[in-house]
């Protein structure tokens, strides 16, 4: 087992795990009555030890999130509030961003990997399809503004698919590779705190706050493409305008 290296951060490792588990409860992600993954799983997909994830379950299971009965396994148990998110439909010409002058993209790492059993299920992938994971930096005049990792079905990359992700928006390579028009893409920012890793790619201390960038594009109701990006706060905003509607105007 692949353990973390020893963490840089000031927020200790098992705190981060626990943050992290207890979004995915709190947003809904894993509801009322879900078996989690086990121990050494759920380790192993943190890169951590067997003990450091029993600390962070322990401390949920303080908080009532959670529930561990012996040779069951452990469930959630929260049944009160979930996060609440605005949601906003939108329609556009133009799914593709328009990016602003000086941004370019660093590819650190384009790779096939064993679909975990949450891609497979939102990719609709077989027991034996892999996943292509992709590894990019995005910079803004040099400077690294977001860490973004990328998940597509392998049968969808292409060498040309890979040629442009060095110098095109993901939703741009997309499109232009697939021969594709997106129909739609979920988009959803929260906050987190940067670990070590993340902090090294944006050039921030450990346990910075950063944005993060969920995405999801799809061609007609078939996911195409999941993104998750950190972004940079002190470099980064999102910015929404909303118009009300004028009485008796129709929307051009």
């Amino acid at each position: 087992m692949r353990l973390a290296k020893r963490s840089l951060s000031p927020i200790p490792l098992y705190f981060k795990i626990m943050m992290d588990i207890r979004d995915k409860i709190l947003s809904g992600t894993w509801s009322l009555g879900f078996r989690i993954p086990g121990e050494l799983e759920l380790a192993r997909r943190h890169g951590v030890s067997v003990v450091t994830m029993r600390q962070s379950l322990g401390h949920l299971t303080q908080e009532g999130l959670l529930t561990r009965e012996r040779a069951k396994g452990t469930f959630v148990s929260w049944n009160g509030p979930l996060k609440q998110s605005v949601q906003l439909e939108i329609e556009t010409e133009e799914l593709a961003p328009v990016d602003p002058e000086g941004i370019s993209f660093n590819v650190l790492d384009i790779k096939n990997i064993a679909a975990t059993d949450e891609l497979r299920h939102e990719f609709g992938l077989q027991a034996d399809e892999k996943v292509m994971q992709i590894e990019r930096i995005r910079m803004i005049h040099g400077q690294p503004l977001a860490y973004v990792v990328s998940y597509a079905p392998s049968r969808f990359v292409s060498q040309m698919f890979v040629k442009r992700l060095k110098t095109l928006p993901l939703s741009t390579a997309v499109e232009s590779s697939l021969n594709i028009k997106l129909s739609n893409v979920r988009h959803v920012v929260g906050a987190k705190l940067s670990d070590d890793e993340i902090s090294a790619h944006l050039k921030i201390p450990p346990g910075s706050p950063v944005l993060f960038v969920e995405r999801e594009h799809f061609h007609k109701k078939a996911l195409i493409m999941r993104t998750e990006g950190f972004y940079r706060s002190d470099l980064f905003r999102y910015e929404l305008k909303l118009k009300r509607k004028t009485p008796g105007r129709s929307t051009p």
